[in-house]
């Protein structure tokens, strides 16, 4: 069975949840669990017509999200999956099929927007940050074996918390392995402040988690006039 652990905070405005939902709910081998941060824009409501478990964590940030459902996971595998992308519709036979050697793992990664910048961002994540460096973002829907994960995985962060995931992940487990089917994510921050304002902000901000700069205080500035990142 794949456990799929699912984040939410008032997801209703973008149109992935609903997607993710049909896609995956309801399906044999595959178990949905929601934890959701108290979302009061009918977030709430789509999961419970999905008919999916949904675990309510309020003031919780998403890595706080992701370890109570990996603590709530009975399947083999768990597939960490971002709440604006959607991992491959194949992803469940996909993972279960991989062999005893993998532990870890993501998929490969693209925008649902079409810009020459975003498209270099996707193959420099998928080519150098993940293949070389074995950092997997959460955009990336990662994939690992239950047994194969520490108390509480999940570093907590507001934000890199993915990176500090794949840090610990390799250093307990080896390199991930990306599987070539796509994750396709949600480009509305670069639609929302214009691509290559933040692109440029991306980088200032791993600057400053290199730095060590408060986690708290990078998320402000991240969510600055979104919000999506509760």
């Amino acid at each position: 069975m794949l456990s799929l652990v699912l984040p939410t905070s008032n997801e209703a405005g973008l149109d992935y949840l609903p997607r993710i939902l049909e896609r995956f709910a309801g399906r044999e081998n595959v178990e949905v669990i929601v934890v959701d941060n108290a979302s009061h824009d009918g977030t709430r409501e789509r999961i419970a017509d999905s008919g999916v478990h949904c675990i309510d964590l309020p003031h919780s940030n998403r890595a706080q999200r992701l370890n109570a459902g990996i603590a709530q996971a009975t399947g083999d595998w768990v597939l960490l999956h971002h709440p604006r992308s959607l991992a491959p519709t194949e992803a469940p036979a996909l993972v279960a099929a991989l062999p005893e050697a993998v532990r870890w793992g993501a998929f490969s990664h693209a925008f649902d927007m079409a810009h020459p910048l975003l498209a270099w961002t996707s193959w420099y994540s998928n080519h150098v940050r993940l293949d070389c460096a074995g950092i997997a973002y959460l955009d990336h829907c990662v994939v690992a074996r239950r047994d194969a994960l520490p108390h509480h995985p999940v570093p907590n962060l507001d934000i890199f918390e993915d990176t500090a995931l794949s840090r610990r992940l390799r250093a307990r487990l080896g390199k991930p392995l990306r599987l070539p089917q796509t994750a396709i994510t949600s480009a509305v921050r670069y639609r929302h402040n214009g691509v290559w304002r933040q692109a440029a902000m991306n980088q200032v901000l791993k600057l400053g988690y290199a730095a060590r700069l408060p986690h708290s205080w990078m998320n402000r500035l991240y969510e600055r006039g979104l919000s999506l990142n509760g």
